[in-house]
């Protein structure tokens, strides 16, 4: 038996890639595996298992089969890929608007406007394609069902990597698995064109979210309205508002019936009435001076001009 292959704390897996039609001759791949030890942890950190130089082709199956089947050693609980822990994980609309539950009988968590509108992103149109690729030298994250199985998986990954033969990367998967090579492709060309249930279905869901914002957007303003100052005073405001729920049609509406309203205040006064009245006279004596000008011009220029 060979001694144990390890670099750098990291435990040297020989797997076995299977031929293809363009590569028809296999090859040894080594995955590189420790426990996980993040900077900042969290609860999962004591039953994961950190995963370096995963196969391009690698799916949750197949981590699930070789740690479960394979080796024969835990159960996994799910895989966080290098793409995915980046992202955002998806959520349903239903789940964006409700808020979260905490406890049952507990007061629901109150979902911000900030909030929604940074989830808006999980919320995309449908996949193209059926299986992602994986980048080159890429790492994941296992997280096991219990420590238990998280210890005996990586011993039992010990075990292997002193045998002289390499485990066979994906052998005996009995779950479907999306085809790669040309009818990945071809899958792909049929996802470009979704069917209009499922547009219609994402569409929807963005638009509720999108709809939920604007509302708590409003709902945050106007409980900022109502908070009182530094001094203990409370701003009030009156007169259509152009934000308020009768729309911007309406709210122009408002706005011209209060300018019709006003225009028969105009005279109010006395005074007013006196000083348009003055106006109007000078007005008509500026008036009758200058047509007395032009009809003296138009005398004075009689008999001298003529037709050619």
């Amino acid at each position: 038996m060979k001694k144990e292959v390890e670099i750098a704390g990291y435990t040297a897996l020989p797997l076995t890639l299977p031929s293809t039609s363009s590569f028809p001759v296999s090859a040894t791949h080594y995955l590189y595996l420790r426990p996980h030890e993040p900077r900042i942890p969290d609860p999962d950190t004591p039953r994961s298992l950190f995963l370096v130089n995963t196969p391009i082709d690698t799916t949750e199956t197949h981590i699930r089969h070789l740690f479960g089947t394979q080796l024969g050693a835990g159960r996994v609980e799910r895989v966080e890929f290098e793409a995915a822990r980046t992202g955002k994980k998806g959520t349903s609309a239903h789940a964006l608007v409700q808020g979260t539950n905490v406890a049952k009988g507990k007061k629901r968590k109150r979902v911000t406007a900030d909030e929604l509108e940074g989830r808006l992103e999980s919320v995309s149109l449908p996949e193209t394609w059926e299986r992602s690729l994986q980048r080159s030298g890429s790492h994941a994250v296992v997280v096991f069902v219990d420590k238990a199985s998280m210890e005996a998986s990586l011993k039992a990954a010990k075990k292997a990597s002193k045998k002289s033969g390499s485990v066979a990367w994906g052998e005996g998967i009995e779950e479907k698995v999306p085809d790669l090579g040309l009818q990945r492709y071809i899958e792909h060309q049929r996802a470009i064109y979704p069917r209009r249930s499922d547009l219609l279905r994402s569409v929807n869901e963005f638009m509720t979210v999108f709809a939920e914002v604007g509302e708590a957007r409003k709902r945050e303003a106007a409980r900022r309205a109502a908070e009182p100052d530094d001094d203990g005073f409370i701003t009030v405001t009156s007169g259509p508002r152009l934000t308020s729920a009768a729309g911007e049609e309406e709210a122009k509406r408002l706005v011209e019936k209060q300018k019709k309203a006003s225009e028969g205040f105009g005279d109010f006064y006395r005074f007013q009435s006196r000083e348009k009245r003055k106006a109007r006279q000078i007005d008509l004596l500026k008036k009758f001076d200058e047509d007395k000008r032009k009809l003296e011009e138009m005398k004075a220029r009689k008999g001298k001009i003529r037709p050619e």
